[in-house]
């Protein structure tokens, strides 16, 4: 998968919570490897950082999560 296939997409938990969308800049990557570490959703009011291990499917529209996973608020 590409990061181009995430942008635009709708993170929703299993409980059925939308937390935002995945815009174009809102990855971590760890440096050595490369790889896709977290994703960070947010909007005017609250941000989330969500640990790519936490996520159980991507589908056409939607990102599904974990909801037992601790969402961690970003402070702005």
């Amino acid at each position: 998968m590409l990061l181009k296939d995430l942008i635009g997409k709708e993170v929703i938990d299993l409980a059925g919570r939308r937390l935002g969308k995945i815009k174009k800049a809102d990855i971590i990557l760890e440096a050595s490897t490369g790889r896709i570490e977290s994703i960070i959703l947010g909007s005017k009011n609250s941000k989330y950082l969500i640990p790519w291990h936490g996520i159980k499917q991507i589908g056409s529209r939607v990102v599904l999560i974990d909801n037992a996973l601790k969402y961690m608020k970003i402070k702005s």
